[in-house]
């Protein structure tokens, strides 16, 4: 059964998504959607036809910029802008992925959540560092009575997540995720490390819910250009690394 993949590309500024045009950056993936975050100026881009400018439509939540990509997340889900496909892809922009990337990917679809960049669940970046993840812990406590804390200190010494929220969900998955992820927003939405919260939480909702899922590292590489610039990187690591970003579009990883 051929199974249909839509690709949503979250980026926050119109000339990133003239340029991926121009260079034909994700050309070699069959249905990909540029979703526009924020509030900054669109007027270029909203009238092209993949392009979804989130500000615009009936429900979004731009008013929350700290939530980095899952602004475009949450418009998506709530516009029905989704149901036409069987799988997605929530990609970043700030990334580059092999040329044979779907062959790759299609082996390990029926998994139902794909990541591409692991970490150990003990690693002390994943849940020790408290601005990080803090917030959505507390708030899963009390929405839904687990202990994320518990349950890392239960896993295996080999236990490994997915990092950053580039993921690829199964539709049914992706709702399910939604609906499981929507009340604790409102716990963390005004926080400046709203982002890192929500890319935590992804993992910790197939955690939690103990759901299969496979990391597929080496077929897809985040430049964490810290748009936002909340992660404390070298201030000028976009305009290093942003050319490298349109040059090497296809660069072969593995």
């Amino acid at each position: 059964m051929k199974r249909k993949i839509k690709t949503f590309i979250f980026v926050h500024d119109q000339q990133i998504i003239l340029d991926f045009i121009e260079i034909k950056k994700f050309n070699q993936l069959k249905d990909v959607t540029f979703v526009f975050v924020g509030k900054r100026d669109s007027s270029k881009v909203k009238k092209l036809n993949n392009v979804i400018v989130c500000n615009d439509l009936p429900c979004n939540i731009e008013q929350y910029p700290n939530l980095t990509s899952f602004t475009g997340w949450y418009a998506i889900w709530k516009n029905n802008l989704y149901l036409d496909c069987d799988y997605l892809n929530l990609f970043e922009y700030d990334i580059n992925i092999v040329k044979d990337f779907e062959k790759v990917q299609s082996d390990y679809l029926d998994t139902g959540i794909l990541g591409y960049i692991p970490l150990s669940v003990h690693d002390p970046r994943y849940v020790k560092i408290e601005k990080f993840s803090k917030e959505i812990i507390e708030s899963i406590k009390k929405n839904y009575g687990k202990d994320i804390i518990n349950l890392i200190n239960s896993k295996s010494s080999d236990s490994i997540c997915s990092v950053t929220s580039n993921h690829t969900f199964s539709k049914k998955i992706f709702e399910d995720y939604m609906e499981w992820v929507n009340p604790l927003v409102e716990d963390i939405k005004n926080l400046e490390m709203s982002g890192h919260q929500i890319e935590r939480s992804i993992s910790f909702f197939y955690l939690v819910k103990n759901l299969k899922f496979k990391v597929l590292p080496g077929i897809l590489e985040h430049f964490r250009l810290d748009s936002h610039k909340t992660q404390g990187v070298n201030q000028n690591r976009f305009e290093n690394l942003y050319g490298r970003l349109l040059s090497l579009y296809n660069r072969l990883l593995r």
